[in-house]
């Protein structure tokens, strides 16, 4: 039961260094940062229905959303900050649980 929480959590951190580091550098392959962006998504929406857990939909939220900046639709610094600090806890209490 703890193996599956901190293999969520190693990928969730995973997953977001993927994306800091991509907005920050764009010298990181785009399709990587698609990746895990897509990882919260199709993670946000399983975890939904399988868990019940509503908070798992803010995953897929903050995943839509950071859609935009990685396909620079849109991005606001303090909208990514967020999204990607409640990715961020999300991850550690994961890992630490």
């Amino acid at each position: 039961m703890g193996l599956e929480y901190k293999t969520t959590g190693v990928l969730h951190l995973g997953a977001i260094g993927v994306i800091i580091f991509y907005l920050l550098t764009a010298s990181f392959p785009k399709s990587y940062a698609v990746g895990a962006v897509l990882f919260f998504i199709i993670k946000g929406i399983a975890f939904t229905i399988m868990k019940q857990n509503p908070l798992s939909a803010l995953d897929t939220i903050a995943g839509i959303y950071l859609m935009f900046p990685v396909f620079n639709i849109f991005s606001n610094i303090i909208l990514n900050i967020i999204a990607i600090g409640f990715l961020v806890q999300k991850g550690i209490i994961y890992l630490f649980r």
